[in-house]
């Protein structure tokens, strides 16, 4: 069983097949990756949990991005998309989950952090299962 779900989001379309691409440069060949798309960062725990509860993954790769606005809209969606993702590492205990939503200020800061940090999380994921096997 070497099945991984990557959880997405709908959002900056451009960038997040960017981090697709890095993370399964990365996984494809340990692993066998299945793509979930949820419409935003507030769905993509509970997408996830539908997926888990299907099927027996080793590991969940969360991918987002959520860029600052002129409103309180930010802080919302940032706190309650970790807070849910969290609750789901701490309910599949036995599934590496790896939260790689970037959060950022603007779109040069995004940039900056990308595929670095897709990159650091991608292999992160295969640590975690691989330290969660033993």
């Amino acid at each position: 069983m070497n099945d991984i779900l990557i959880v997405h989001t709908s959002w900056y379309e451009n960038y997040i097949s960017n981090m697709l691409k890095v993370s399964r440069d990365i996984l494809d060949g340990e692993f066998k990756c299945s793509v979930s798309q949820a419409p935003g960062a507030i769905e993509l725990a509970a997408l996830a949990k539908s997926k888990l509860n299907k099927n027996n993954y080793v590991g969940v790769l969360f991918l987002g991005i959520i860029i600052r606005g002129e409103t309180s809209h930010y802080d919302l969606v940032t706190q309650e998309t970790f807070r849910s993702i969290g609750s789901l590492a701490e309910k599949y205990f036995d599934v590496a989950i790896i939260n790689n939503v970037l959060c950022v200020e603007n779109e040069k800061q995004l940039i900056e952090r990308l595929e670095k940090n897709t990159e650091n999380n991608s292999n992160a994921l295969i640590h975690l299962i691989n330290e969660k096997s033993i």
